[in-house]
């Protein structure tokens, strides 16, 4: 079942820290104020929610970002008419970018919620042992957002709020040094990681737990080539098989049906059930806000009421057409592609239904090779209820096939050959779960196994998941400018709708190609992480670009 439930308490929740406005100087009758509210652990537990929902805005995880961020990597490839994932695509982006400016807004009012929480519960007459995991709870989610920030902008050094604003002065702080914010976003984790339970009773599944905290600190230590404290992290979740396990079947991971399974190690919530009045999803505050995400209506194709702004990228399709099946594993008998593949993207020649059509019956116009399947409402006739485009399904964010795989690049980073036997059964394990062939150590070296995690099994199993993974990895490795040059140089034709590499015969048919304008553009300084957002940069005096 899913918790976490949206609910509005006033005062500053719904304020971001990242605006100078006249707030404190106008007095509204109708608000909730500290003084009637933070009274009762009710109010706690209240403002406790609304931190949570602070990760559902459309900057964090309900839409624009988890739509937008893949094609700044290379599995995504935006639409014709989508300007904004375009400006990512080709690296065009800037301070005033939609997605730059939302997500740092979005991010900032849950760090504002969570500090509420900590500041105001402590002086909460209710249980102490409540006391302390709720707080433990609210340092969760301001770490995690603090990763997000450090790990999205101005190359780590951003705005840290450790309480919260008394003033409109407070809310003009001064950029933080990178350095001090890893020391504070690792202290929240570490605390939430020696605070949180295993596991909660099932009316509270969503609320986060130890092995969230851990995953987090594994994916921050490993960001900052520390593969040695993030091994010691991952290992711990690897170890607690009486948590974690592989779901039978990679679907599992992407619908609303299995939801809280055992391979999932954080997820956020998301709920297609609409309060009165409400009229579109992504928008949680207010009393007709909405908890669910667009974004299953915006990636789904038009055939299935979708605006499909964003798709896999050519890339990222051929490497899952491509993707080897074990002629052993029975579920592939009759099968046209892997089930990782047939999961993950949908493609006109794949034999499955999509929306309830035949997907060759699809429109595939506008040179569209393939759609997302992951995450989207596939088994209704269209996307979206109603006029709201609303879906509920809940945005993984952290999954134990990933760790397994940033895992295994931690053990070859540490120990090269030495670890190849026991990196290629982590890999195994993930490709035995769809029936894909199994690989031989014997043909690996470290540096030749960490390739194929690279370029095969992390983009093939975790495509248009996480928050921004593929772009941390790419920069983690080193790897944008070379792969971004690898891919411009690639040649696909769309024939009879069905993707395929170019060969020296089509010599008069079209040939599509991607990421040239990020090839020509990419330089590290300037591209590697956002900018300062133009709104922060036009209200804070204390700071400059």
């Amino acid at each position: 079942m899913k918790f976490i439930s949206k609910i509005f308490v006033g005062l500053a929740l719904s304020a971001a820290l990242s605006s100078c406005s006249d707030y404190f100087d106008v007095e509204n009758t109708n608000t909730i104020t500290e003084a009637s509210f933070w009274q009762t652990r009710e109010d706690a537990f209240k403002g406790l929610m609304a931190t949570y929902s602070g990760l559902q805005g459309h900057g964090v995880t309900g839409g624009t970002s988890a739509v937008n961020t893949p094609v700044r990597s290379d599995t995504g490839r935006p639409n014709n008419w989508n300007a904004g994932a375009q400006s990512l695509q080709k690296l065009s982006f800037n301070d005033n970018t939609n997605v730059v400016k939302e997500k740092w807004a979005d991010l900032y009012t849950a760090i504002l919620r969570a500090n509420q929480v900590i500041e105001k519960v402590p002086g909460i007459e209710m249980n102490e042992d409540e006391k302390a995991l709720f707080i433990a709870e609210a340092r969760f989610v301001r770490g995690l957002c603090y990763y997000w920030l450090y790990s999205t902008y101005n190359h780590g050094n951003v705005i840290l709020h450790k309480t919260v604003p008394a003033s409109k002065e407070d809310f003009a702080k001064p950029l933080s040094d990178k350095a001090d914010v890893l020391a504070f976003l690792l202290e929240d984790l570490q605390h939430a990681q020696a605070n949180l339970p295993e596991t909660w009773e099932e009316k509270y599944v969503g609320r986060a737990t130890w092995g969230a905290a851990t995953g987090f600190l594994g994916h921050v230590y490993i960001n900052e080539h520390n593969y040695e404290l993030a091994k010691t992290e991952y290992k711990k979740l690897i170890d607690r098989s009486d948590l974690y396990q592989l779901t039978p079947e990679i679907s599992w991971n992407f619908d609303a049906e299995h939801e809280f399974n055992s391979e999932s190690i954080f997820e956020v919530a998301f709920s297609a059930t609409q309060k009165p009045g409400s009229g579109a999803a992504g928008s949680p505050d207010g009393p007709t806000g909405s908890e669910g995400t667009t974004r299953a209506r915006t990636l789904a194709p038009g055939e299935a009421g979708g605006w499909r702004v964003v798709m896999p990228s050519y890339w990222m399709t051929m490497q899952l057409k491509e993707d080897p099946m074990d002629p052993n594993d029975s579920r592939n008998n009759g099968r046209v592609y892997s089930l990782r593949c047939e999961a993950s993207i949908a493609v006109a020649d794949d034999g499955t239904t999509f929306y309830t059509k035949d997907v060759e019956d699809m429109g595939f116009n506008n040179s569209e090779a393939s759609y997302l399947r992951k995450f989207q409402n596939h088994q209704f006739e269209n996307d979206g209820l109603g006029d709201v485009y609303s879906s509920g399904i809940n945005e993984r964010i952290i999954r134990l096939a990933d760790i397994y795989l940033l895992y295994a690049e931690c053990i070859l980073e540490l120990s090269g050959d030495g670890a190849v036997n026991e990196a290629t059964n982590l890999v195994n394990l993930i490709r035995a779960r769809s029936g894909v062939t199994q690989i031989d150590p014997v043909n690996y070296t470290a540096k030749s196994l960490m390739e194929h995690i690279m370029w095969d099994e992390r983009p093939k199993e975790l495509m248009f998941e996480g928050h921004d993974t593929r772009w941390v990895d790419l920069r983690r490795w080193g790897k944008v400018k070379e792969q971004y040059e690898r891919l411009s140089k690639l040649e696909f034709i769309l024939q009879d709708k069905n993707l395929r590499y170019a060969t020296v015969d089509d010599v008069d048919l079209p040939k599509l190609q991607e990421y040239g304008e990020g090839a020509a553009t990419y330089t590290p300084l300037v591209h590697d992480y956002f900018p300062i957002p133009v709104d922060e940069a036009l209200t804070n005096p204390n700071i400059s670009q």
